[in-house]
């Protein structure tokens, strides 16, 4: 091995190496660079031996920080919220119940594990309505033909009549075709047509079909056109006997646009402001309502005329806390409110005007609404459940119900002929999938660990010096520290703690607040009751987890669910340490020991024990030893205590050279008296 006193090269002559060009000797005729280098054997040392014990805490920091992440890996494989399929604490992954529905876009349905096995056929006769009120059409559109009641398009409506359009106070008329036409899609498009045609209406104007089919119900079903406006210029449809320039009378004569005469027409949206709707509504604008027995005033200030629809539709969900909202329907171009709640318990009314003056009258009729009150209705549905062949009529307030361990999820009404089928059918297979990969992560990091507290420390193997690794190769430098790695986590306190609280975990009884089990199952193989996994008995193997008894972990999977997720799952309210973990399932502990360690998921830097100590300097100290005794703390003082030996080194060094100048200095004056005596002598 190469000589371990050689690694901080000293001031030497140039073929030396060094910080100073120093030509020595030249009078004395010593080899001062090497009684140098000698002397300052101890002070090398001294260096070196700092530099190794701050490589071992280098190390040791780096194997902290490799454990931490395989501990993170667990916790993001297996208790990670967002990663819902593997989440170890959501009691859905415990529900060896599954259903499926032949029409799911009808009716759909979970099952928990308190349901029962077989086919439910269930009929939905009316889905639960919210208390509604509709306002009627404010945008430039009007409904033609409804489906209720019934009423027929009639093309003789349309065809050959007359349609006038005011644009800027000059008037222009359209004839519509004197043709059949098959439907108002078709007259629309007629429509579209004659405005193209015309050079003052074409790029200002235009009309669309819209049609609604929100079931036979609803009044609003039916066909609507609409006229849109293309300009900032004010464009209405007119109805008078008013000349224009050319002496012409303009009059429409298709009596179905009737509503539509002499308004502007506007295109109504959300960003909409509530002053082009109507007049009255530039100031603090009050809006009455009353929902479920609550009364709100829903006030808007809308002095400086900016606000929207959309921001009347914010203030009306922020009055009432989403109990209420308003929104406005781009097809039928009305204003409505609802209540979020449903059924027969839901109300709503509009009321009148206390000592509010006249905004919340405006405002009514700039959205073509009026003091008026709406009712919720209840969802009845007929189920036949398995084995049944009767069904039972259910009157339920909410579309989203649970009957006998079946949650339901209906959005649709449906035939007596043709219920929609919901198959529920029992599968442990995922659950126990899910636990078995668990067991598998979790004892591979146990087993790393383990081995790691486990692992023999070789003295024999230290951390190289700059001087010994000079005379090596980069493969026996390799071979060297990794021996001189082992046992760098022999017996660690946090990691000792660490693996004795997750073995506590398992071993613990999971019990109420009054120390009473919280299930009628237990962790262990020993018994009736037990589920059939178990820890290790093997001290070596640190507490690995093992299936002891497949067949009776399945049968606690497919029978005792509910017992299942309690022992896994529980969680404690209790502030104290001790009975929130006695209080506390099985998973939970894991979760929170995990946290406490390394950290709740997504964070780097935190107070977990292992990464704090591996990853947190608290010493900045000019001195060191101010910290709380983690490993970048401890690279820190050691790197001070490096360069207060590196710089004593130095000093030395210098001091030595100074001496031996002064030598060469005397050496020469001798010199030169033993030559001038000789002079004299010869």
């Amino acid at each position: 091995m190469a000589d371990s006193t050689s690694s901080m090269p000293v001031g030497t002559t140039g073929a030396g190496g060094g910080n100073v060009l120093r030509i020595t000797g030249l009078n004395t005729g010593l080899d001062i660079d090497a009684m140098v280098k000698k002397m300052l054997t101890a002070d090398q040392t001294k260096v070196d031996n700092a530099k190794q014990q701050q490589q071992l805490i280098q190390w040791k920091q780096e194997a902290y920080q490799s454990i931490i992440k395989d501990v993170k890996d667990l916790q993001s494989a297996y208790f990670d919220v967002t990663n819902s399929s593997n989440y170890l604490l959501s009691s859905g992954n415990y529900n060896n119940m599954t259903a499926t529905s032949s029409d799911a876009t009808l009716a759909s349905a979970k099952a928990s594990t308190t349901a029962v096995p077989g086919t439910y056929k269930i009929q939905v006769n009316k889905l639960a309505q919210s208390a509604t009120i509709t306002g009627g059409t404010i945008s430039s559109q009007v409904q033609v033909t409804s489906k209720n009641p019934e009423s027929s398009f009639n093309s003789s409506d349309w065809q050959g009549k007359d349609i006038s359009f005011d644009i800027g106070g000059s008037k222009y008329t359209i004839t519509l075709d004197d043709t059949t036409f098959s439907d108002l899609n078709d007259v629309v498009s007629n429509i579209n047509k004659k405005i193209g045609l015309d050079s003052n209406l074409n790029g200002k104007v235009s009309a669309s079909f819209i049609s609604i089919n929100n079931g036979d119900s609803d009044v609003s079903t039916g066909d609507y056109i609409k006229f849109n406006s293309l300009t900032s210029t004010n464009i209405k449809i007119v109805n008078d006997t008013t000349e224009d320039s050319n002496g012409e009378i303009h009059k429409t004569s298709v009596s179905k646009l009737s509503s539509l005469y002499n308004k502007s027409i506007i295109n109504t949206s959300l960003n909409t402001k509530l002053t082009d709707l109507g007049t009255g509504l530039d100031e603090n604008i009050v809006l009455n309502l009353k929902y479920n027995g609550t009364s709100k005033s829903i006030n808007l200030n809308n002095t400086n005329g900016t606000a929207t629809v959309s921001d009347l539709v914010a203030a009306i969900k922020n009055a009432t806390g989403g109990a209420v909202t308003g929104k406005f329907d781009d097809m039928t171009g009305k204003f409505i409110l609802q209540t979020t709640a449903t059924g027969s318990i839901s109300n709503l009314s509009i009321e009148g005007e206390s000592d509010n003056g006249t905004s919340g009258t405006n405002l009514l009729n700039s959205l073509n609404m009026s003091v008026t009150s709406a009712q919720g209705s209840d969802a009845v549905v007929n189920i036949t459940q398995p084995g049944s062949s009767t069904s039972t009529t259910l009157t339920e307030s909410s579309n989203n119900f649970t009957v006998n361990g079946v949650s339901y999820s209906i959005t649709g009404t449906t035939t007596a002929d043709s219920p929609v089928n919901i198959s529920v059918t029992q599968d442990t297979s995922k659950v126990h999938d899910l636990i078995t990969n668990f067991i598998d992560k979790y004892n591979n990091l146990v087993g790393e660990i383990q081995d790691k507290l486990s692992e023999k420390k070789d003295y024999d193997y230290s951390p190289l010096t700059d001087s010994q690794k000079s005379s090596m190769s980069d493969t026996d430098i390799t071979n060297w520290e990794n021996k001189a790695k082992e046992g760098i986590l022999s017996n660690d306190d946090n990691l000792e703690q660490l693996l004795n609280d997750l073995t506590s975990a398992f071993t613990t009884p999971v019990v109420d607040s009054s120390g009473k089990s919280v299930s009628t199952l237990y962790f262990g193989s020993i018994g009736s009751n037990s589920i059939g996994i178990d820890t290790s008995n093997d001290y070596s193997q640190g507490g690995k987890l093992s299936i002891t008894d497949d067949q009776k972990f399945t049968d606690a999977l497919t029978n005792h669910a509910d017992d299942i997720m309690k022992l896994f799952t529980t969680t404690s309210d209790s502030t104290d340490p001790a009975a929130k973990f006695n209080q506390s399932g099985i998973f939970q502990r894991i979760n929170d020991i995990v946290n406490s360690n390394v950290g709740i998921i997504g964070t780097t830097l935190n107070s977990g024990t292992l990464t704090k100590y591996a990853n947190l300097q608290d010493d900045y100290s000019v001195s060191g030893g101010s910290g709380t005794g983690t490993l970048p703390d401890q690279i820190y003082t050691q790197q001070l205590l490096i360069n207060t030996l590196t710089d004593r080194m130095n000093d030395d060094q210098t001091k030595y050279y100074n001496q031996f100048t002064q030598l060469e200095t005397a050496m020469e004056q001798l010199n030169a008296q033993q030559s001038t005596l000789s002079m004299y002598l010869s």
